[in-house]
């Protein structure tokens, strides 16, 4: 599913089938709720079958408004913005590349993204190059 910059309400979504239709950045996955859109492939299946084996149904609207969930959208890979580093160590060199003791970053994320998730994308990547773990 793919949605407008500006909104996540049902009506901005569009179930796209060809890929290369949008941007990976316009893909967002349904967070459950009795007003989402899934996905209509296997996707969408292994969202009904969790749902289904937690014994929830969305497809209708609760009469306790406590326990009703409206769902709404998270973007699959979002992009930060604003993004800043600066060396605050002493760097030394080990080969061809520089090894920086630390950095101070800044960056903005849209809501509902979390920064422990950049960061230790930023820290994978880096430690998987240097050979200290593996790649995902």
């Amino acid at each position: 599913s793919s949605f407008e910059q500006d909104g996540t309400k049902s009506d901005n979504i569009n179930v796209v089938e060809e890929p290369d239709a949008v941007s990976i950045y316009q893909v967002v996955l349904p967070l459950p709720g009795y007003n989402m859109k899934y996905p209509s492939n296997e996707i969408g299946a292994l969202y009904n079958k969790i749902l289904e084996n937690d014994g929830v149904n969305l497809n209708e609207k609760c009469n306790i408004h406590e326990a009703t969930a409206k769902g709404s959208y998270r973007k699959l890979i979002q992009k930060a913005s604003n993004l800043k580093w600066e060396k605050v160590c002493e760097c030394t060199s080990e080969g061809e590349d520089p090894v920086i003791d630390a950095v101070q970053l800044s960056f903005e994320l849209e809501s509902g993204c979390y920064a422990t998730m950049l960061l230790r994308e930023l820290m994978l990547t880096t430690m998987a190059r240097e050979g200290k773990i593996s790649a995902p």
